[in-house]
């Protein structure tokens, strides 16, 4: 008897083991939904976190990008006044160019006037050769008259009483009239102001030629055009080119300018089509005709139109198969994939 029911405890003592492992499973598991519950709070609060920091850093970029526009927009303003100020400091400069050569050639005209005016007049030498001329021609024709005139006339002569005064110039200074005195005075200084006034007149430099309006020359509008280029005022210089296209159509500059007008056409793509397209069409032998049709083509990939940048890159290859820009159009058309 002893012997069953110890066999029964041993049976029934798995059994409670079974059971407390099931009470203890039930514990394990309630504390895993509860850690997890836990973790699951914990990356929540990281995830606001986080979200909350990149709308910061969101916000932050937005208002820097609103900071750079500004800037940027004001220093596009103060370059265009820049440019405005320094096209205005060239128009000055040239209108003063102006006033200087005309008042140069004013006083010029003056000088040549004055000296016109101060020739040396005749001579008295002369006018006394004259009078001795004259009264050697007297003399002879008193000479060439018969003897018996003459003696007639010594004879009344002498018959009449002397009644003749020695004239003012067969006196001494001393017993002359004032009158006579000044009048000699005033007819030897004129005749030494003549001698000092007879100086060779002044040549004059000829002055530039200017253009037929009145404006600047056609190497003066290229010059100050280039150097507004260089120091990159663009506007300035597209003007300064156009100035000098309708000062100088016909040189062989103008393909240059087109060109340069055209590059200072950086935020328009059309416009500096054209004036590329310009340097091709009326400079077709320039070499500045290959770098303009290059040019054209890296706008037209710019603006998405390949067609148009194969059409022009192949007129390169065609038209301009040896210049530098050839090289360079292969391997553009080659990136474009097909010619």
């Amino acid at each position: 008897m002893k012997a069953v029911r110890i066999l029964a405890a041993a049976a029934l003592l798995p059994l409670a083991g079974c059971l407390a492992t099931k009470q203890d499973l039930q514990t394990l598991q309630t504390r895993m939904d509860t850690d997890r519950a836990a973790q699951n709070r914990q990356i929540e609060a990281l995830i606001t976190r986080t979200q909350a920091m990149l709308d910061s850093l969101s916000s932050q970029n937005s208002r820097m990008r609103a900071d750079v526009a500004n800037r940027l927009q004001q220093l596009d303003r103060q370059l265009v006044q820049i440019q405005s100020l320094s096209g205005q400091s060239q128009q000055q400069i040239r209108d003063l160019q102006n006033q200087i050569e005309r008042r140069t050639q004013e006083a010029r005209e003056a000088q040549e006037a004055a000296d016109t005016a101060e020739a040396p007049a005749p001579r008295p030498e002369r006018q006394a050769d004259a009078g001795s001329t004259g009264r050697t021609s007297t003399d002879r024709a008193a000479t060439d008259r018969p003897s018996t005139d003459r003696t007639s006339t010594d004879r009344a002569s002498t018959d009449r009483p002397s009644t003749t005064r020695p004239s003012s110039s067969d006196r001494p200074a001393a017993d002359r009239p004032a009158a006579d005195r000044a009048s000699t005075s005033g007819a030897d200084r004129g005749s030494s102001t003549t001698a000092r006034t007879t100086t060779p007149p002044r040549t004059s430099t000829p002055a530039r030629p200017r253009s037929a309006s009145g404006g600047p020359s056609a190497d003066e509008a290229y010059e100050t055009a280039m150097g507004a280029f260089r120091r990159g005022s663009l506007s300035t210089a597209r003007n300064g080119f156009q100035e000098f296209l309708a000062v100088a159509p016909d040189d062989p500059r103008g393909a240059d300018a087109h060109f340069y007008i055209g590059e200072t056409y950086t935020r328009d793509p059309d416009a500096a089509i054209a004036a590329y397209q310009r340097v091709v069409a009326r400079f077709p032998e320039s070499p500045r005709a290959p770098a303009a049709l290059l040019r054209i083509a890296k706008l037209e990939i710019a603006r998405g139109d390949r067609t148009q940048a194969r059409g022009h890159l192949n007129q390169i290859l065609r038209s301009y198969s040896r210049s530098d820009e050839a090289e360079e159009a292969r391997t553009q058309l080659d990136r474009l994939g097909s010619r």
